[in-house]
C-alpha cells in the first residue's frame, strides 16, 4: 500500500522548490533583457572600426580608438564585463565599451559620418505598405543610439507634393536599388 501522505508532502516540497526556482530564472531573466537592451546604446571598439570601414571606407586601428577614449572623446568608458555580467560569454582580453550616441557624435564632428542621401536626390519612401517615390528636401543630424536614427530625413513624395518629416534613413532606399525600384514600379 502507498503511504500517500508522504507522497503528497514530497510532491508539495519538490513544487515550492521549483516554483522558487521559477521565481529565480524569471527574475535573471528579466535582468537578463534589461542588460541586452542597455547594452545596446554602447558599441565596442570593433564594432567602431566596421563601422568606420562601412561607412566611409576607413580603416582605423585599435590604437587610435584608445586615444580617443583617453582624450575623453568617446564618452564614458564600461567595461563589458562588469557592467552586463549576464551578457559577457567571451574570453580573453577586456572589452571597452563607449556609448554609442558620444561615438557618434565625434565621428560625425570628425566629418567621417555622413548621411547615405543628400539634398535633392530621389529615393523610395516607405509609407506604411506602400512604397513612394520621394526627393529629399533637407538632412538634419541629431542624438543617436543607432546609425539609422543619427539622420533624419525630411522629404516631399513626387505624386502628391506632401511632405514627410522626421524620416529615418533606415525607411528611405536608394532609387538605384533595383528591388526597391521594382517594387515601386509594378510595370
Amino acid at each position: 500500500m502507498k503511504n500517500y501522505p508522504q507522497l503528497i508532502a514530497r510532491l508539495r516540497q519538490q513544487i515550492e522548490e521549483l516554483t522558487d526556482r521559477l521565481g529565480a530564472l524569471e527574475q535573471e531573466w528579466e535582468s537578463f533583457e534589461a542588460q541586452q537592451r542597455l547594452r545596446q546604446t554602447y558599441i565596442s571598439s570593433r564594432e567602431i572600426l566596421e563601422l568606420l570601414a562601412t561607412r566611409c571606407g576607413r580603416t582605423g586601428s585599435m590604437a587610435s580608438i584608445k586615444r580617443w577614449a583617453d582624450e575623453g572623446h568617446l564618452g564614458q568608458v564600461v567595461e563589458e564585463r562588469e557592467a552586463f555580467p549576464l551578457l559577457a560569454g567571451k574570453q580573453g582580453k577586456k572589452r571597452h565599451l563607449y556609448p554609442r550616441a558620444d561615438v557618434f557624435r565625434f565621428l560625425y564632428q570628425k566629418g567621417w559620418l555622413h548621411p547615405r542621401y543628400d539634398v535633392l536626390d530621389r529615393v523610395l519612401l516607405k509609407v506604411g505598405e506602400d512604397v513612394k517615390w520621394a526627393v529629399i528636401t533637407a538632412v538634419n543630424a541629431r542624438e543617436a543610439d543607432s546609425i539609422d536614427q543619427l539622420f533624419v530625413y525630411q522629404a516631399q513624395l513626387e505624386a502628391s507634393g506632401e511632405v514627410i518629416e522626421e524620416i529615418a534613413e533606415n525607411a528611405l532606399l536608394s532609387a538605384s536599388n533595383t528591388e526597391a525600384t521594382a517594387m515601386a514600379d509594378p510595370s
